[in-house]
């Protein structure tokens, strides 16, 4: 069974509603008012999280009464997930939250957009899944780690570290190192897959490849992304497109085209928890340095892969890097660890497993 959010807009009425079955599955959109949320983010002073939702959380917990599922599962955050999680907390039914991303991080990148307590708020919400949640999913150590500094502890019981699996684009099946091969340091193709957005640091990715122009290189910079046509920020999109090819968003089974067009990867992510594309291009052959921002790095440094870590605030050792690289053979260990540990049937074998073992401590309650 799943919950679909359906923003009604200016209307004040919450309601659930069915919207369609197949098999042993079924959907439901819950509408919800959206003028709310948005109030919400923009208030002066803080207000108690359950008053203002009730109406939200008494239709929900009704729902989730009627249906009486064995357990919850929450895939990745945000205020309609923050309903449900207390919504089934309310009801005594175990939750399973995984931790897509982490929101304070990306909430500091945009704090001017919303007032201190509508912050504040926000973050008492993250804070919520320690409290109500009985496991958390992590895509890795890492990204365990850095929640519990930045947003709060996790008792050891109630944390797992799941990793996500790669997508039947990319055929594991082939031999990696066959098409693994020696970039050319004269013509270096340097790759990123990132959405335009602060978190993924563009900015950074742009100060190399104009390090790189500076120095002479004669390298290729493309980014699979999608520059907003808007006024904010014009001078730098117009520098980057100058800088970089940029390449329109594409479906997932032509990236593993692109992927073998250039010889490596970089991301430059400010915080990434564990962006696909690195064992999306790890699959085709190329490997990506990535920031110490990016959740990879754990599995990196267990790979023996160090040096494909760097600090991307200093375009010129970023570019020494890449010309390190560039004389290498990219090792073959972190791709054969992907198409082992992230294999689909694996990752979803663990997911099962997971949720079998919540059912399981309640009926024995």
């Amino acid at each position: 069974m799943g919950i679909i959010r359906q923003d009604s807009g200016v209307s004040p009425v919450t309601r659930m509603r069915a919207v369609g079955s197949r098999g042993n599955r079924s959907y439901h959109k819950a509408h919800l008012p959206g003028s709310r949320i948005g109030t919400l983010l923009t208030k002066e002073s803080r207000v108690r999280l359950e008053d203002y939702f009730a109406e939200e959380l008494d239709v929900i917990s009704g729902f989730v009464r009627r249906m009486r599922p064995d357990v919850v599962f929450l895939n990745g955050f945000d205020i309609h997930a923050w309903m449900i999680l207390l919504a089934a907390s309310r009801e005594g039914i175990p939750v399973v939250a995984q931790h897509a991303g982490i929101a304070r991080i990306e909430f500091m990148l945009y704090r001017h957009l919303y007032t201190r307590a509508g912050m504040a708020m926000m973050l008492e919400m993250e804070r919520d899944i320690v409290k109500h949640a009985t496991t958390e999913i992590f895509l890795n150590a890492y990204s365990r780690d850095t929640f519990a500094s930045v947003v709060a502890p996790v008792p050891s019981r109630q944390a797992t570290v799941i990793p996500l699996p790669f997508l039947g684009a990319f055929d594991a099946k082939r031999s990696v190192r066959a098409r693994t091969t020696l970039a050319r340091e004269d013509r270096l193709t340097v790759g990123c897959v990132a959405r335009w957005d602060r978190i993924k640091n563009h900015k950074a990715l742009y100060a190399v490849a104009k390090e790189a122009k500076r120095l002479g290189l004669p390298w290729t910079f493309r980014a699979v992304t999608r520059i907003p046509d808007t006024a904010f920020d014009r001078r730098f999109k117009d520098s980057y497109r100058k800088l970089i090819d940029v390449v329109d968003p594409m479906r997932q089974t032509e990236l593993p085209a692109f992927y073998r067009s250039i010889d490596l990867m970089v991301l430059p992510s400010v915080f990434d928890v564990s962006p696909t594309v690195v064992m999306e291009a790890a699959l085709e052959g190329k490997l990506t340095l990535i920031s110490p921002g990016v959740g990879w790095n754990s599995e990196y440094r267990a790979c023996g892969m160090e040096e494909w870590i760097v600090d991307f605030s200093d375009p010129s050792s970023v570019v020494r890097r890449l010309l390190e690289l560039s004389k290498k053979r990219p090792p073959a260990r972190f791709a054969n660890m992907v198409r082992t540990k992230h294999a689909p049937a694996a990752v979803f074998e663990r997911f099962l497993k997971t949720l079998f073992s919540e059912i399981a401590k309640t009926h024995l309650l």
